[in-house]
């Protein structure tokens, strides 16, 4: 591979840097001074939530809008429609139309018809940024999980780019970390096209609408997103609000019937099957309750016909509902390990709790039968 030889901010010294990054030092708009120190870091990614991180994707979200000087809050509102898919809880996502309607991020699928570097480069010249699908084995945040020990698709994205240093400052799970050398070559590099994640699914992400609405109509529009998601919520055809809620309902009997299997195919598969079941339902729950708690504070503080305290009521049983996940979760490692676990009273604690949450978010939300 090629170095060549630089001047780096203005300094005398000299380095060598790896041909596809160029030389230049490239940041996302706000993030040109940005350390994994000094980080903003959101209460959503606090160390004693449940389910912190949460998944690659919706933890790049709250990552990015938290150092873009966003709340990320308004936008859980993507909780309250979340189904049960058949043979996974649906992996959660902020809708892209929510994120242009509260923060004027416009996002859209990427074409990377050159090789993948030259992408990073030229976008965040622009000041933009990447969600990017990159291998975790090469990912140094995952030390201990992926990192040089198993292959997996997550995504990124890079912040702040420095090619002489041979670094990047990037979003992944639930912090700001640093890449360096071949890790960053083969993450995002040369490296790339031998690896696990050849041909990587990538989002642009356009920050030249961001804006930062007033307090009022930010929550405002986060209110509206909510009775939006409520209505295409599993159930909201219903007309019963009362009956537990079908995709709670179904996530636990399908997990009945397949307690057997995990017995069978033990811990390996058993971290697999979870990760699509109970960890995406119990951080959804657990994003829920959030989300709940936001709206309440906004009804109390500004006039509206949103109900503060049945919201406080719903984020309570929210977060019932995601203990409950976490418990199911370790007796059904139980049931891999060759156990006979009991999970009625964890598995009937969900489905009540997510019940009754969701009963009550939309009572407060004025979408009550």
């Amino acid at each position: 591979m090629t170095a060549v030889t630089v001047n780096h901010g203005g300094s005398a010294g000299t380095a060598s840097v790896r041909e596809p990054f160029g030389h230049e030092v490239l940041a996302v708009r706000g993030c040109e001074s940005l350390t994994v120190a000094n980080a903003p870091r959101s209460v959503l990614h606090d160390p004693a939530e449940p389910w912190s991180p949460t998944n690659c994707y919706m933890d790049v979200w709250i990552g990015l809008t938290a150092t873009l000087g966003l709340d990320p809050l308004p936008m859980l509102g993507a909780a309250f429609s979340a189904d049960f898919l058949g043979d996974q809880w649906e992996f959660l996502k902020p809708r892209q139309e929510d994120l242009e309607t509260l923060y004027g991020l416009t996002v859209g699928e990427y074409d990377t018809w050159r090789p993948l570097a030259e992408h990073v480069q030229l976008v965040m010249s622009r000041g933009d940024a990447l969600i990017v699908e990159v291998d975790a084995y090469h990912l140094p945040d995952t030390e201990g999980v992926s990192y040089g020990r198993a292959h997996t698709k997550t995504s990124i994205v890079p912040l702040r780019l420095d090619p002489v240093a041979g670094e990047l400052v990037y979003l992944h799970n639930d912090g700001v970390h640093v890449l360096h050398g071949e890790d960053l070559d083969n993450a995002l590099g040369t490296g790339v096209g031998s690896g696990w994640v050849p041909y990587p699914y990538v989002e642009l992400v356009r920050l030249d609408g961001i804006r930062s609405l007033a307090p009022e109509a930010l929550w405002q529009r986060a209110v509206e997103i909510a009775r939006g998601h409520l209505r295409r919520a599993p159930d909201a055809g219903t007309g019963n609000t009362a009956h537990p809620d079908p995709a709670a309902d179904r996530l636990v009997a399908a997990i009945r019937e397949h307690v057997p299997v995990l017995a069978e195919r033990g811990m390996e598969y058993f971290h697999q099957y979870s990760f699509a079941t109970t960890r995406q339902a119990g951080l959804t729950s657990g994003l829920a309750a959030h989300a709940c708690r936001y709206l309440s504070r906004g009804a109390q503080e500004w006039p509206s016909d949103v109900d503060a305290e049945q919201l406080i009521e719903a984020a309570e049983q929210f977060d019932a509902a995601a203990g409950a996940a976490k418990t199911l979760q370790f007796k059904l490692a139980r049931a891999a390990s060759g156990r006979t676990p009991r999970i009625d009273s964890s598995a009937e604690a969900f489905v009540a709790g997510h019940t009754a949450g969701m009963r009550a978010v939309r009572e407060a939300l004025g979408l009550g039968e």
